[in-house]
């Protein structure tokens, strides 16, 4: 249990200069604090001329939504939505009850007209995402008129009320626990009518995690009936803490069921837990519960997908963190683990650093590692910070994002999963200090830091890349390497740099590698296939270029892609020579019969190997072997490689589609202000990578110019252009 002093001095903190609540306690203590921090929670600075190509500041425009108090953001896709808060005005203070989205490609705010049973306004509320079409919203303060929570379920109005006016145009609030569903595509709200609701909160901590209860009670690992996997299937949305009217902390764990539609457990949390000190978080299939703080194993492969025994309950689906941090004068930090079972288990952290108190922070799960920011503010400094938790290790790192919050007001950060982004709100003209005393959410301009320079990386495509989807366990693996060894299942050979032949079967090699390889194929036959020479289709000798497949239909064989069958077994190319080492060539033959890459620590996946084949993978076009080869690679990026890593990723990104790709069909409007970023897709994983290598490249030679001269500059000079050791035959 947390001590009494703990409690008294945080409890009112959240809403001391804000809320409307006539019960709020108003502190006349400072919201700053007095007392520097202890240098030891600060990381050692980074080379200065490198943060900014990691972090950029970008102006939105639309329907941007004005100043708000304690609104929700959320993250779903490409698409950022802000819902609820209290509205800042001193002729019309008020909550609301509105929905934005903000096209984060784009940066245009767009002002939803939403229908259906739409939630009364509120404020520090809780929306998480329910996959990639829904928002469950829950509790928060909201206007005394509003419709209380009953045990016998009654819907809302579907018109916002109008609440009396008084004190900043609220006569008083007050805090619900209820639960309301947003359809995006059809942008519809449903009331959800619920019984036996918890007690009504604010500022609480909520996310929504996969339900394991349904193996609790069965033996076989499967719910027995229909009724009970109706019952305790699908997905939970778990309340962690918050404050009741009386600005008490709430100190349990509610769990609601989001396909049977009911509360079904609640259990004691034993610490004050809320939005002002506290983070949660969920797992995801990445990392399992009782893997956070066991360290690496050594020949473990950090980028196969986990596999789960047939019948066993998946430990990697329904674990979280709840993280926090308070006294604020004397920093201290606390995570615990929760089990898909509830049960929950207090890790500590170690480290040489670790972050300062953090006020109002937000995070997530970004792979192995847990991202936080927040407010950081003394007497001294003033400051959003962002640190990274290590959950393997559980040492934390500081995200050096460089100037670009030494100026300007940053409130509400938000991960990006599929841009492997973080990204923080605000305005670059205003005063840090002075909108922290408001609780001023600003939405003028928005900050991007690229985590993956920093080595956070969690495969963007891995969920959306065909060929990612093709990961194979491990008895199927050996089967592939088994059938490799066997050379009287090989029909054809690849032909290395030095001469060598690697046995390979073609029909193994066509399934994984894809079209290009039938292309090759062709290039090298003197006379195409009957099909090819009637679908007019020319490829040329001199310049391999690649078919064109965008009106393939299986109806129409002649459109349709080729195989090898289509080949004259006495005219089909014996030999495809690969202009690469047989190191190289051997490994990618590998992962054209297992699906994956060999371990990170096997010498067939040395660096110098895997730079080779980033090289090949845009230029041959192998499904899938650009993804695992940039995450093997950040697994194996330090000092010692960093510049022929940053080398390779320079060359890889200039080949294939090129680094920009079209993300969105709508153009971009050329009004903008010539400080926005005209950016008109998603870059592409080799460039965080890149400049990752490019981060470890500067560092190297910082250090050894320090070796050098104790008096040597601190920064280092990007270099020009990416002139490496690499040719186009390998390292």
């Amino acid at each position: 249990m947390a001590s009494a002093s703990q409690t008294t001095s945080s409890v009112p903190a959240p809403m001391a200069a804000a809320s409307p609540h006539p019960n709020t306690v108003r502190t006349s203590t400072p919201l700053v604090s007095s007392q520097p921090q202890a240098p030891s929670t600060s990381a050692p600075a980074q080379p200065q001329n490198f943060p900014p190509l990691a972090s950029t500041i970008s102006k939105t425009t639309g329907q941007e939504p004005t100043p708000l108090v304690g609104p929700s953001t959320t993250v779903v896709g490409d698409t950022l939505f802000v819902f609820g808060g209290r509205i800042l005005s001193r002729t019309n203070p008020r909550l609301t009850n509105d929905m934005y989205a903000l096209d984060l490609v784009t940066r245009v705010w767009t002002k939803l007209e939403t229908r259906g049973t739409i939630p009364p306004p509120r404020y520090f509320h809780s929306v998480c995402s329910l996959g990639d079409t829904k928002l469950v919203c829950f509790g928060g303060m909201s206007p005394g008129n509003s419709v209380p929570q009953q045990d016998t379920p009654t819907p809302p109005p579907t018109a916002a009320p109008q609440p009396p006016q008084g004190l900043d145009g609220q006569s008083e609030v007050m805090v619900m626990a209820d639960i309301h569903m947003f359809d995006i595509p059809s942008r519809t709200w449903e009331f959800i009518p619920v019984m036996n609701s918890p007690e009504g909160r604010y500022a609480h901590c909520a996310t929504i995690v996969p339900s394991v209860s349904a193996y609790a009670g069965t033996s076989s690992g499967a719910p027995s009936t229909t009724e009970e996997a109706n019952l305790h299937g699908g997905a939970e949305l778990v309340i962690v803490g918050g404050q009741d009217s009386a600005n008490h902390y709430i100190e349990e764990i509610n769990v609601f069921n989001l396909r049977s539609k009911q509360w079904t457990s609640k259990t004691p949390l034993g610490k004050c837990c809320g939005a002002y000190r506290s983070v949660v978080a969920p797992l995801g299939r990445h990392l399992a519960a009782s893997k956070v703080g066991a360290g690496i194993e050594p020949d473990e492969d950090m980028a196969a997908l986990p596999t789960v025994e047939e019948g066993a309950p998946d430990e990697h689906f329904g674990g979280m963190l709840i993280y926090s941090n308070y006294n604020f004068l004397d920093v201290k930090l606390e995570l615990q683990i929760r089990f898909p079972n509830g049960q929950l288990i207090e890790r500590p952290m170690h480290g040489q650093f670790s972050p300062p108190g953090l006020r109002f922070p937000n995070g997530a799960v970004l792979a192995n590692h847990f991202v936080v920011s927040g407010t950081f503010l003394t007497s001294s400094k003033q400051e959003y910070a962002l640190w990274a938790l290590n959950l393997r290790t559980l040492e934390w790192s500081r995200v050096d994002a460089g100037s670009v919050f030494s100026q300007g007001s940053w409130n509400r950060g938000i991960l990006w999963p599929r841009r492997n982004a973080f990204l923080i709100l605000g305005n670059k003209s205003r005063s840090l200090v002075e909108d922290y005393n408001h609780r001023r959410i600003n939405f003028s301009h928005i900050c991007m830091v690229e985590l993956e320079a920093f080595g956070l990386y969690e495969n963007p495509r891995r969920t959306e890349h065909p060929a990612m989807q093709k990961w194979f366990p491990t008895q199927a693996q050996e089967l592939g390497l088994m059938l490799l060894s066997m050379r009287e299942m090989s029909d054809m050979e690849f032909l290395a740099i030095g001469g060598e032949r690697i046995p390979v079967n073609s029909r193994v090699v066509a399934k994984r590698w894809g079209p290009y390889f039938l292309e090759l194929l062709n290039a090298s036959n003197p006379s195409p296939p009957p099909p090819m020479a009637q679908s007019n289709r020319a490829v040329s000798m001199a310049t391999i270029t690649p078919l064109t497949f965008s009106n393939t239909s299986t109806a129409n064989p002649i459109l349709a892609p080729p195989t090898t069958a289509q080949f004259n077994p006495l005219e089909r190319p014996r030999t495809l020579f690969l202009p690469h080492t047989v190191q190289t060539i051997n490994t990618l033959v590998k992962y054209l019969y297992t699906g994956s890459l060999p371990p990170v620590y096997s010498p067939d996946c040395s660096p110098q190997i895997l730079c080779s084949l980033l090289q090949l993978a845009r230029p041959y076009r192998i499904d899938g072997l650009l993804e695992v080869v940039v995450e093997r690679l950040h697994q194996v990026l330090d000092k010692s490689n960093a510049a022929a890593v940053f080398n390779a990723a320079a060359m890889a990104a200039g080949g294939g589609a090129g680094v920009f790709s079209s993300a969105h069909s709508e153009p971009v409007d050329e009004t903008l202000p010539d400080d926005c970023e005209h950016w008109k897709g998603t870059v592409s994983s080799v460039i965080g990578l890149q400049k990752r290598g490019l981060r470890g490249l500067m560092e190297g030679r910082r250090m050894r110019e320090r070796g050098r001269s104790l008096g040597a500059a601190n920064s280092v000079n990007v270099p020009n252009g990416a002139q490496g050791t690499f040719v186009a035959n390998g390292i």
